[in-house]
């Protein structure tokens, strides 16, 4: 009789088949593969994860980023969730460009210090075009990013934002409402970003671009 053949997550589990991989994968690799659930979402909530000291490097999340975008397992994959894991800027740039990501549909990359340069290269990177849940929480984000955001032709397909704890500001609220790209939005989350004007607020509130909001959240 034949034996049962394993789903992903066995084969992941196993400690020792990974797919019939497990020979060809370095300890990192065998990480990653672990923590791709049902071929469709790679999750990484936590850097130390990677380590066995209790010391993060100082170039963990660049060699993140490298280490999944060359990575051929996440061909399937539809969600990314990576946070807390010190991806920066660079890091967001090696994920954009990597020949194996496909057009994801729901992106989480709290907590990873990409700034406004990394709101730039996600509104401007075509791998993000698919994009329907974007959260970028806790990345130090500025009016600058806002505006990139904002006017990005990439991200119109995106119905859920969430920028909370971020620093976008009244000038990055303002740019929000006005924008003609991100008219499909839903649901919009910008509490804790300094957004202290009525002004701006009543803009997020009443925008005519933003005519699908059913759910603002501005304090």
């Amino acid at each position: 009789m034949k034996n049962k053949l394993k789903n992903w997550e066995e084969l992941c589990n196993d400690g020792e088949n990974y797919a019939g991989e497990g020979d060809n994968l370095s300890p990192k690799e065998k990480i990653l593969f672990e923590n791709i659930k049902d071929k469709k979402v790679l999750k990484i909530q936590d850097a130390y994860l990677f380590s066995k000291t209790g010391k993060i490097e100082a170039d963990h999340g660049p060699h993140l980023a490298g280490l999944i975008a060359n990575f051929r397992f996440i061909q399937s994959i539809t969600s990314v969730i990576i946070t807390h894991n010190h991806l920066g800027p660079e890091g967001i740039k090696i994920l954009a460009e990597s020949p194996f990501l496909p057009k994801i549909v729901d992106v989480h990359l709290g907590s990873n210090n990409i700034g406004d340069e990394g709101a730039k290269i996600i509104a401007q990177s075509e791998v993000f075009s698919e994009v329907v849940t974007l959260n970028l929480e806790c990345n130090g984000i500025t009016a600058e990013g806002a505006k990139a955001l904002a006017q990005s032709s990439v991200l119109t397909k995106v119905k859920y934002l969430n920028l909370v704890d971020n620093k976008v500001g009244d000038e990055g609220a303002l740019a929000i409402a006005d924008s003609d790209n991100l008219c499909n939005l839903t649901y919009l989350h910008l509490g804790g970003n300094r957004v202290k004007s009525e002004e701006a607020k009543a803009a997020l509130k009443n925008s005519p671009k933003l005519n699908k909001l059913e759910k603002l959240k501005v304090f």
